[in-house]
């Protein structure tokens, strides 16, 4: 029999090290097929793909079929699932999941009325929702390996965006919080983490790239003006989404931050809130987009992932994006003016900060 080290589970992992006594391998239990001979980009470490899946509990049953949960097993792929309710058939859908040895995130997001994503104005919220969530997965003898925290902009606030950029600049500048407001809404979210932490459990981040500027800087400025909150777990996944941004300045997403990453997510193949699916609709990936996406976020060697499952399916790519091995690409990097753009924002992120000690509201 070979050994770990000559294994190849899937286009998503490279050569497996052989583990030491005691530990155990990523869930899924298949070798999968060997694709040492795909002349694809070379891994230097192993590392893991997750799939984000937003339905509600009675889609979600319909799309986790045995056939579907049976290929991520076989690529070792995981699932963060947006716990956008409590029902039984939510509850169905990942006890099957769990059987086939699929690792599950509850990946945490509000009612509605209550913001849906996490953001410096709802994080009292997102604790009292964690506890309903604890219950329900207590109460349905359901285990998660971790949970997910899905930082972003107030809804409304990134439909203004999409639509109209300018106009929505200026009324988010207006509207822009105070300093402390801020501060009480990452201390709520560091007692929230902590909280899960004790419980066991590994706490990730799903947050846009312009958190890494905010924090080099030691500014809240974009905190105060976009609703973010700079908040860490013991996973930050960037969301380097290059449909978010019409191309240009889409396709250089990961080239200009995923060397800040520890994980990062690409995207979008389909589905998300109904708000937005309009302004995306054009910029989906297809397969060879969406490889050519993982294939260079595979250069920086983190754990990668995918938005989303329930698009990959829609458009009938999940088995050949899972069985084909990733074309080889040349290791991004970003143009010198964009480069160039990204430090002109840190900078004015630190001159916000010194504005700030001089006791200057902004």
């Amino acid at each position: 029999m070979a050994s770990n080290s000559d294994r190849w589970p899937g286009p998503f992992l490279g050569p497996q090290p052989e583990l030491p006594a005691g530990s155990h391998p990523l869930p899924g239990g298949s070798d999968g097929p060997n694709l040492r001979q795909s002349g694809g980009v070379p891994w230097t470490r192993p590392s893991h793909l997750t799939f984000f899946v937003e339905l509600p509990g009675t889609e979600l049953e319909a799309l986790l079929s045995d056939a579907v949960l049976a290929t991520l097993a076989q690529a070792r792929a995981g699932l963060a699932v947006a716990m956008l309710d409590l029902q039984p058939e939510r509850a169905v859908a990942l006890r099957r999941a769990a059987a086939h040895g699929v690792e599950l995130t509850a990946w945490l997001v509000l009612d509605p009325e209550d913001g849906y994503w996490l953001t410096v104005d709802n994080a009292r919220h997102a604790a009292q929702r964690w506890q309903q969530v604890r219950e329900w997965l207590a109460a349905e003898a359901l285990t998660v390996q971790a949970v997910g925290l899905d930082i972003e902009l107030p809804e409304p606030d990134a439909v203004a965006l999409m639509r109209a950029p300018g106009q929505a600049v200026r009324q988010l500048w207006r509207q822009r919080r105070r300093r402390g407001a801020v501060a009480q809404a990452v201390a709520d979210y560091r007692t929230l983490v902590a909280e899960l932490r004790a419980s066991g459990l590994r706490v990730e981040t799903y947050q846009f790239p312009l958190v890494v500027e905010e924090r080099a800087a030691a500014s809240t400025l974009l905190q105060r003006v976009l609703g973010i909150a700079d908040v860490r777990g013991d996973r930050e996944v960037l969301m380097l989404y290059r449909s978010v941004l019409p191309q240009p300045w889409g396709h250089w997403l990961i080239d200009l931050w995923g060397g800040d990453a520890e994980a990062i997510a690409v995207g979008i193949s389909g589905g998300g809130v109904a708000s937005l699916q309009g302004a995306f609709a054009n910029r989906l990936l297809d397969l060879e987009a969406l490889r050519r996406e993982l294939a260079r976020a595979r250069h920086f060697g983190l754990p990668l992932y995918v938005f989303s499952l329930e698009g990959c399916i829609a458009a009938d790519m999940l088995v050949d994006l899972l069985d084909q091995p990733l074309p080889a690409v040349a290791r991004p990097r970003a143009p010198v003016a964009l480069r160039g753009l990204r430090w002109l924002l840190r900078t004015a992120l630190r001159v916000d900060r010194v504005w700030g000690r001089l006791g200057r509201r902004t």
